[in-house]
């Protein structure tokens, strides 16, 4: 029985050529059949004039704060005196697609059983700052079975300029390297932090290619998605669980080379961990990350729009450097995917383009610029106060230099709800509960009722660094973690 089993579903998955459409974006995102049906579909967004500020919209009354923990990692980070555990899989959150889930299973049958059982997975943590209030996670493959992980990621200290910072090292795409709070956030709270360096794939100098390494990623070796794949019907491999590891899925290249960096996630479950990338595509509620698409997976369309937040304008991904800002957040999943598909959450962009309407189209809202790190840094932020989520960057951006981009969502717009919401029952009614299917795929059939149901609870954990176990690969540095609840009798 999986930690959570009440609120858990099943997709459709099966093999054959006929391929699904399936498009990879901030974070590595899985756009549904039903996010694709409707993908340049807002919120009732007010069209802007090229060149021109989009109406303002009514912003909530903003919230007054108190901090309540701060870490600048000034203290001593002692990663070593914590053991790397071997994962057992017998404590999954779920079992729809986490590590050990029953979508993989029956989409691609016994022979995926093979590839999961071909490796070993080891897990760390470790507290951190004023009474352990946060939690280092990271997770490492040994490939072998032998016990010696071989490119162990790592959480250390460091500097950055002239700050003090904690250092987040993956350097192989099959780690993980995260912090989250070790207890659920507050009702009401906000969480920031600075970035000061980032190298999660990108260009440098105009190329992807740089420092020995591709898009991020060392050259040495394949890199896949193995075990882990897009499901068995997209593109980028033949859809057999039993190829061997080079044949699956490149991550380096090719129609799913990509990188990326979570920058700040809301996640809808408490103690989050790295686990593969398509878990997360059913548990996150905000976000803000990168996406650093290889030129492979662009091709000839653009990739999606960056919006100058100076002019008002979108321009194409594809003549940016990659190094892009989503600010979004997961709606209604497709709750029937189709054959050899993925579950996933459908996904609704904010820019200052949009007047901060969140849009159902691939829209980056600024482009960092990584060659001023760390001499210049960019702040991110999330806030939750009683009517929705705050996300804010904050920093020099490309094209549109100083800015501070600050979107606020409700919870609910248009009967368009933030996926899982409600961090306690008295805040939803039940009235977007369904049953999670994944009809007969090539190896099994499943179903999970009761995806949202009334009176349940879904607990905001906040997730900074690469969550994904099968995709993303590089280093970042960080400093001033700060969390704040509001400040008693002021809004």
């Amino acid at each position: 029985m999986s930690r959570n089993e009440s609120h858990r579903a099943r997709l459709p998955l099966r093999r054959t050529h006929r391929y699904a459409l399936t498009a990879l974006v901030g974070g590595a995102l899985a756009l549904t059949p039903l996010l694709a049906a409707a993908q340049t579909s807002g919120e009732s967004a007010p069209a802007s004039l090229a060149g021109q500020k989009p109406p303002a919209q009514k912003p909530p009354t903003k919230q007054q704060w108190k901090l309540l923990h701060s870490e600048n990692f000034a203290g001593k980070l002692d990663p070593g005196k914590a053991p790397w555990v071997r994962e057992a899989y017998d404590n999954p959150f779920d079992t729809v697609m986490d590590d050990n889930g029953k979508w993989f299973h029956n989409d691609y049958g016994d022979a995926w059983d093979e590839q999961l059982n071909s490796f070993a997975t080891y897990r760390k943590e470790f507290p951190v700052g004023e009474d352990g209030w946060l939690t280092a996670s990271l997770s490492a493959r040994d490939w072998n079975k032998d016990g010696t992980i071989e490119k162990p990621p790592s959480i250390t200290n460091g500097t950055a300029g002239t700050s003090t910072v904690a250092r987040l090292d993956v350097p192989d795409h099959t780690g993980g390297a995260i912090f989250r709070p070790t207890e659920a956030l507050p009702d009401q709270y906000r969480i920031e932090y600075k970035l000061k360096t980032l190298d999660f794939g990108g260009k440098r100098n105009g190329t992807i290619d740089y420092d020995n390494r591709v898009n991020g990623y060392s050259k040495d070796g394949c890199k896949t998605q193995h075990p882990w794949g897009e499901g068995s019907r997209s593109p980028g491999w033949e859809g057999d669980a039993s190829a061997p590891y080079c044949e699956w899925q490149d991550v380096r290249a090719g129609k799913y080379g990509y990188n990326g960096f979570h920058y700040l996630s809301i996640v809808d479950f408490a103690d989050p961990a790295p686990r593969n990338n398509h878990f997360w595509h059913y548990r996150r509620k905000v976000l803000m990350d990168s996406f650093a698409q290889h030129p492979d997976r662009v091709g000839t369309g653009t990739g999606g729009r960056v919006c100058n937040a100076k002019t008002n304008e979108y321009y194409d991904y594809k003549d940016s450097s990659f190094n892009t800002v989503n600010m979004w957040i997961s709606g209604l999943p497709n709750w029937a995917p189709g054959q050899g598909g993925l579950a996933g959450n459908s996904q609704w962009f904010m820019t200052s383009c949009s007047n901060g309407v969140a849009e159902q189209q691939l829209s980056s809202a600024a482009e960092l610029q990584p060659e001023l790190m760390p001499n210049e840094d960019y702040t991110f932020a999330i806030e939750r106060d009683a009517t929705g989520y705050t996300l804010e960057a904050s920093g020099n951006f490309a094209r549109a230099g100083q800015q501070t981009l600050r979107f606020h969502r409700d919870f609910i717009v248009n009967n368009n709800p933030i996926w899982h919401y409600n961090v306690k029952p008295g805040e939803y009614d039940g009235r977007y509960n369904n049953t999670l299917v994944q009809g007969k795929d090539l190896h099994g059939k499943s179903e999970w009722p009761d995806q949202w149901p009334k009176d349940s609870a879904y607990p905001d954990s906040f997730v900074i660094g690469d969550l994904y176990t099968n995709v993303y690969e590089g280093s970042a540095s960080l400093t001033d973690i700060k969390l704040f609840v509001p400040k008693p009798g002021k809004k």
